[in-house]
């Protein structure tokens, strides 16, 4: 059963990577328009082109969470509730740029974790 997870996770993790960079790229390209002055209907099909990569985002930052809590209880992931309270109060920027890199860090936390543990197991790890 951990490997799965484990091997859920990754996948996950990898979706969540793919979409973060896509949300990141179309959030500089709509700071580089904003502050070229580009026309009206410009920036409002680079903002909508934004806004529309933040609902993937968030979905497989909670994706993310809720494996990297399955694997290990206490990690420090942030789940459904501060997306939607972060998403609401701030704005789906910031929920789509901050929350997906922490789930990040502590995802690749913990598959090099397991890694560590299955290679000590195994017997191939650094020591061996």
């Amino acid at each position: 059963m951990g490997d799965d997870l484990r091997r859920e996770l990754e996948k996950a993790r990898t979706a969540l990577i793919r979409t973060y960079v896509l949300h990141v790229a179309w959030f500089a390209a709509m700071c580089v328009f904003v502050s070229l002055q580009w026309s009206g209907d410009g920036l409002k099909a680079s903002v909508l082109l934004t806004l529309i990569t933040v609902p993937p985002v968030l979905f497989y930052t909670v994706r993310v969470h809720r494996l990297c809590r399955r694997i290990d209880p206490a990690a420090r992931t942030v789940g459904v509730v501060p997306v939607l309270v972060t998403t609401l109060v701030l704005s789906p920027f910031e929920s789509g740029l901050i929350l997906p890199a922490r789930n990040l860090l502590v995802a690749n936390r913990i598959l090099r974790a397991r890694k560590r543990q299955e290679a000590a197991r195994i017997g191939t790890g650094p020591l061996n």
